[in-house]
């Protein structure tokens, strides 16, 4: 981050000079009750089994300790400059190290403002204006760390993510390359074997990497949302909203990680296209009309139901009317139809008008982390997912786009027979 940029996450959060000046009032009482306050915090981490194992050894508590002392003391001599927030980032570096959680960092701020309040108080009571600014400037310093120490942590996490990605990546490779090599040699039987080993190898990575990173994000959302309830400052808020933003961004990359690892088998019943296709709309209806989508909706009034899995097959739409919309930014039109397709299949189809997939990514688009979409907005993997739950129901997908012009996702599904039809 530049000079300049940390100056703007300042004026986010409105810490002026003035208040700079006034946490310094903050000095001899820190120095009074540092120990106090660090021993306060000691026994508090001591209550958690969490961060207890921490303290067992007695270098690690040591160091922590001191360098709590440093912290609090810092706290009130600035100055806040850039120095001051490489030094916040490399402590928050440090406790993603450790494997310290956010739940920790917002339970030690909570825990040293509720020590120092009283002695606040205590000090300048009979100051009330004083008083005011140096609350106000203690708790925006507060919050100008809790946002370094979760961007820490979200980078710690994130390379977790990115080792998930390129090992992934790095086995899809792997799988390609072997199958070339060896397409003349392997016979058609054994080519799958190999292609269900090396998923298998994928699934079982995607799986640990999203239980590991699914957690912490979660803790990460549900703490900013509860900030965002409790402030009223406008600039704190759109801090707080983008911190939402990227952990739900992360938080789809773990579904998807999640669903291309999945294990368990469908829970095949009847399903009727219809309703899925209308709660599908139904579900981005505020997305579609905010990018002035038309929606065009046919189907068949007797429509058969498909053989499948209700709540897959609403990921599939979510997926497709989902890729259409972002491929119509300003406006356009999506067509969803569903009808018979012979006396065993139904068709259904997902049209639009947005700009289209380039041919030389067409034949890759179902690939894994092959994507149209700007760096960062799309995680290549949703068609993916898609192609394997079409082929868990023993369906079929194709893809026929023009660009500038629109796209076409075909499926072929089998239906019901009419026996068990509902």
């Amino acid at each position: 981050m530049a000079a300049d940029d940390w100056e703007t996450r300042k004026g986010f959060l409105r810490f002026t000079t003035e208040e700079e000046v006034a946490l310094t009032a903050l000095r001899p009482i820190m120095a009074q009750h540092v120990e106090e306050l660090v021993g306060a915090f000691y026994r508090h981490l001591l209550s958690f089994p969490e961060t207890r194992k921490f303290l067992t050894d007695e270098l690690i508590s040591t160091r922590l300790l001191e360098a709590q002392k440093r912290y609090l003391l810092s706290l009130v001599t600035g100055p806040y400059d850039r120095a001051y927030e490489e030094g916040r980032r490399r402590i928050g570096q440090v406790h993603a190290r450790l494997g310290l959680t956010p739940e920790w960092y917002f339970g030690a701020y909570a825990l040293y403002l509720s020590l120092l309040e009283p002695l606040v108080f205590e000090r300048f009571h009979t100051q009330p204006a004083k008083y005011v600014a140096i609350r106000i400037a203690l708790t925006k310093i507060m919050f100008l760390d809790i946002q370094l120490a979760l961007e820490a942590y979200i980078e710690k996490s994130s390379e977790g993510q990115d080792y998930a990605v390129n090992q992934l990546a790095g086995f899809t490779r792997e799988l390609e390359q072997g199958l070339v090599q060896n397409r003349h040699v392997l016979s058609e039987t054994q080519q799958q074997l190999r292609l269900a080993e090396r998923l298998a190898e994928l699934g079982t990575l995607a799986a640990s990497m999203a239980h590991e990173i699914g957690t912490p994000m979660n803790v990460i959302l549900g703490r900013a949302e509860q900030l965002m309830q409790r402030t009223d400052d406008e600039t704190m808020k759109k801090g707080l909203t983008i911190i939402t933003a990227q952990v739900e961004r992360m938080t789809r990359l773990i579904n998807q990680l999640l669903t291309f690892a999945r294990r368990g088998p469908p829970n095949f019943r009847p399903v009727d296209l219809r309703e899925v296709v209308k709660n599908c709309l139904e579900a981005v209806e505020e997305r579609l009309s905010r990018h002035c989508v038309r929606v065009v909706s046919e189907h068949d009034e007797d429509l058969p139901h498909i053989h499948g899995d209700s709540d897959l097959m609403m990921q599939v739409l979510l997926n497709l009317v989902l890729n259409a919309v972002q491929a119509m930014p300003e406006k356009g039109t999506l067509r969803v139809a569903a009808v018979r397709e012979g006396a065993q299949h139904i068709r259904l189809t997902v049209a639009d008008t947005g700009h289209g997939i380039p041919p030389d990514v067409l034949p890759k688009i179902f690939e894994p982390f092959v994507t149209t979409k700007e760096r960062g907005k799309g995680t290549g993997l949703g068609l993916t997912v898609v192609l394997g739950i079409v082929q868990e129901h023993g369906g079929s997908i194709t893809v026929d786009s023009t660009p500038g012009q629109g796209t076409t996702f075909t499926l072929l599904l089998p239906r019901v027979a009419p026996s068990f039809q509902q």
